[in-house]
Parts: C-alpha cells; structure tokens; sequence
C-alpha cells in the first residue's frame, strides 16, 4: 500500500497554552509513542489536510523528525467539531516485522439480489479490527453483496480476509442483512392476526340451547 511522509518538528513543551499557540500558527501538536519514550512533535496543517483527506487508522505514515524518522499509524486525533480542524494527533510507532493491530473500514460492493425482490439491504458494521504485520496492511476490506438475498446475512465469518491478515471481531457479527420492508411484516403481521380472530375457539365460541 501507498505510504505518506510527513515533515515534523520536535517541540520541548507540551503545555496546553504552547498547544493554542502551536495552532493559531497553522500547527498541529502531536505525540508519538509505542517502543520508546514519548516523543512530542508539530505538524504544518496544511500539509496534513493536502496529504490526509480522511483521517485512517490502515495508513502507514513515515514521520521525519530532524535526523531520525519513525514509521507510524494514527491511533487518535481531536478535532474541533465546529471547523473541522485538526487539533492534536496521538500516532503509534510501528515496528517492522512485528504484528500490529488496527481497524480498517469495510467496503460492501455489489447489487444485492434481495433488493431487486423488494428487500432492504442494511449494513451495520463500518469497520472491523485486523492483525497482520506493516507490510501486509490494508487499507479496507471488500464484502461482496450480490448474492444476498431476503432474509439472507453475512456475518465476520463469512468473510475472507488477504493472505496474512486476521480479523479479531467476532465471527457472528453480522456485516450485512436484507431485510423485508417494516410495512410488509406489519401488512404479513395484521392479516395473521385477522385470521386468528375469524377461527372459532374450541370452548365457548358458538352459542349452544339447553
């Protein structure tokens, strides 16, 4: 997969008004931690936002601070509601040939059949956890749809994941599911229940003479 890199400064401070400061200047704070100790950094935001149009945990980031750089994953980041703004990156120091987990978006792809029959296709889970060494890393997961049908889900388990990738999420959580209409079962719910108030009762539904 594409890796970025990233120019950084090192910063001696980590007090939250250098924090204000570093911001109003077009910086973002940022930490980087993992397999040593804490190393606190700055980031030019334009040059993230240019490089980084959506934040991703499966994006592998080489960070260059003065002479040492440092391969990378984003694990957290504040952001201002309001703006859109970055405001403070935590990212995770990787090692090379050593397993790392993340979370990767999934991608559900195709027509499902159910649809085309009237059903609703529902996708409740976005994202899954995998393992899988750095240089296995993926930036999603596709799930194809095509062949569900109503009534028909696929779950964690049904998932095939690339060779060296392992996805941690429990195999009986479902990924996608089509569903009949909420009007149909209630219409399909209705006429049962009609149904049942037509058939006599076998004790006391007809009057007898003495």
């Amino acid at each position: 997969m594409e890796q970025q890199t990233l120019e950084t400064s090192i910063r001696a401070e980590r007090k939250s008004s250098q924090a204000r400061r570093l911001r109003k200047a077009g910086k973002i704070p940022g930490i980087i931690y993992g397999h040593q100790e804490p190393v606190a950094i700055t980031i030019d935001a334009v040059e993230f936002g240019r490089k980084f149009k959506h934040v991703s945990e499966s994006t592998i980031i080489t960070l260059k601070a003065g002479d040492k750089s440092y391969d990378v994953l984003i694990k957290d980041y504040q952001e201002d509601i309001l703006t859109g703004k970055m405001l403070h990156i935590d990212f995770y120091e990787i090692e090379r040939g050593k397993a790392v987990r993340t979370h990767v978006p999934l991608h559900v792809t195709g027509s499902a059949r159910g649809t085309r029959e009237g059903g609703i296709l529902e996708h409740p889970l976005y994202e899954v956890e995998i393992e899988c060494l750095p240089k296995d890393l993926i930036e999603h997961l596709v799930v194809d749809v095509s062949d569900l049908g109503i009534g028909d889900s696929i779950h964690i388990s049904d998932v095939v994941p690339p060779e060296g990738v392992s996805i941690l999420n429990s195999g009986d959580q479902i990924v996608a599911v089509c569903t009949v209409p909420a009007a149909e079962v209630t219409e399909d719910e209705e006429s049962e229940e009609a149904l049942d108030a037509e058939v006599p009762s076998e004790h006391g539904g007809e009057d007898t003479d003495e």
